[in-house]
């Protein structure tokens, strides 16, 4: 039954069936409210957020541009193209071999040649080299940079033994480094047993 009020106002009853009441419009009001706050309070994170991402972005993209920039060396040889069983030497004097098989040349600091690499940039670059010892069963080598001996391998088992050895070394631009086998000695290759083998560690 629905009773008027003074002033005109209605009791609940008298509201239309399925129509929200004040009360229920008011808690719609207040939970979009809240909503909005919490979205609103979070905006400053999520910009913080995307600020960081567009900073990290924008430093991978520097490396990036710095890492293709940087200068890329390396280069390995084997002594001889032939597969087949061959030995060089004896020398009646030091003699600088040749590594004539180029597997790898980047920046073509080798010189297949004259067996010598020269560094195209200043840097600390490594060199590593094998050898087999020929037909009189002893070995000995050494890595020189511009006539000065920086490592050597040796070894004196017998015929087809091998030896290696490798190093670090700080070159400046035009610094020469090569191979050269002692006197009345002899080594060995078939195309892939006595190597020569260097790489730019960084640039300096």
């Amino acid at each position: 039954m629905c009773i008027n009020k003074p002033l005109g106002l209605r009791s609940p009853a008298c509201s239309k069936p399925g129509s929200p009441s004040a009360e229920m419009m008011s808690s719609w009001f207040l939970l979009v409210a809240l909503a909005c706050g919490l979205v609103g309070a979070q905006d400053p994170s999520l910009q913080e957020l995307n600020t960081k991402v567009q900073q990290l972005t924008t430093k991978v993209e520097e490396l990036q541009r710095e890492v293709s920039a940087r200068p890329q060396v390396a280069f390995s040889a084997a002594l001889l193209e032939t597969q087949q069983w061959t030995i060089v030497g004896p020398f009646d004097a030091d003699k600088t071999l040749e590594f004539k098989k180029v597997v790898t040349n980047i920046g073509n600091g080798y010189d297949p040649e004259t067996g010598i690499f020269t560094a195209p940039v200043k840097g600390l670059y490594y060199f590593r080299v094998t050898g087999i010892a020929g037909s009189n069963g002893e070995l000995n080598a050494g890595l020189k940079k511009n006539g000065q001996n920086m490592f050597a391998i040796y070894q004196k088992a017998g015929t087809q033994a091998g030896a290696t050895n490798g190093m670090a070394l700080e070159l400046e631009q035009g610094d020469r480094v090569y191979v050269q086998i002692w006197p009345n000695l002899t080594i060995a290759d078939q195309s892939r047993l006595s190597t020569f083998t260097g790489f730019l560690v960084f640039p300096m």
